[in-house]
């Protein structure tokens, strides 16, 4: 179960890092119901994760499905590490604007409501990385129940920074304003780089593991 769990913290760690999730619930909760529309964005990610990974590790689980799926597996796997290497040199080559301007994404967050927390929890979910996750409890061979608290171990890695502004603003509201729109700052000044370093390591890993899998 340990081998298991340090395995899982890869793939955890990698979408805990994606700066657009924290983007989304730092700009959420400066707006309007700012609790209400950040705490739903949080729970709507965790219901999609939970879902899609119940699906894959128990559905696709079967002996008789696991070998097609694993096959399935590494040619996604290497889809997703082009698709991520496509999006790393579009944001290189994409013209820098100015530091003192948000992304138009930002902007559109700015506005959202209720519905539009869940549809950006939707959208935000990193279904390529919880794939490998949910494809590694599947293919561990543990116990039901192990597997099953492995998908909540990788759940709370990968949401841990998307729920921790949140927990920030519930205890210490004040504070954590003014330290929230520094942080909003920073990550709107840098996020460029923050995407393209992000898009390349998930570009390298998730092609070297596609091929690595397919060879075998």
């Amino acid at each position: 179960m340990s081998s298991l769990l340090a395995g899982l913290l890869v793939p955890a760690l990698a979408i805990a890092v994606n700066p657009v999730p924290i983007v989304a619930v730092v700009t959420l909760l400066a707006g309007d119901h700012g609790r209400r529309n950040a705490f739903t964005f949080l729970i709507a990610m965790v219901v999609v994760m939970l879902t899609l990974g119940v699906l894959t590790i128990f559905v696709l689980g079967s002996e008789s499905a696991r070998g097609s799926a694993t096959t399935a597996q590494a040619a996604a796997q290497t889809l997703f590490g082009v698709v991520f290497l496509a999006l790393f040199v579009a944001q290189w080559r994409a013209r820098p604007r100015r530091t003192d301007e948000k992304p138009g994404w930002m902007r559109l967050i700015d506005k959202a409501g209720l519905g539009a927390a869940v549809v950006l929890a939707f959208a935000l979910t990193n279904y390529a990385l919880l794939s490998a996750g949910a494809g590694e409890i599947r293919t561990s061979g543990s116990s039901t129940p192990q597997q099953a608290a492995a998908l909540a171990f990788f759940v709370a890695v990968a949401l841990s920074t998307v729920a921790a502004p949140l927990a920030l603003y519930l205890v210490r509201p004040a504070w954590a304003r003014e330290q929230l729109g520094r942080l909003q700052g920073w990550l709107t000044r840098y996020d460029r780089v923050i995407l393209m370093i992000v898009f390349g390591l998930m570009g390298v890993l998730f092609a070297a593991q596609g091929v690595a899998n397919l060879r075998h």
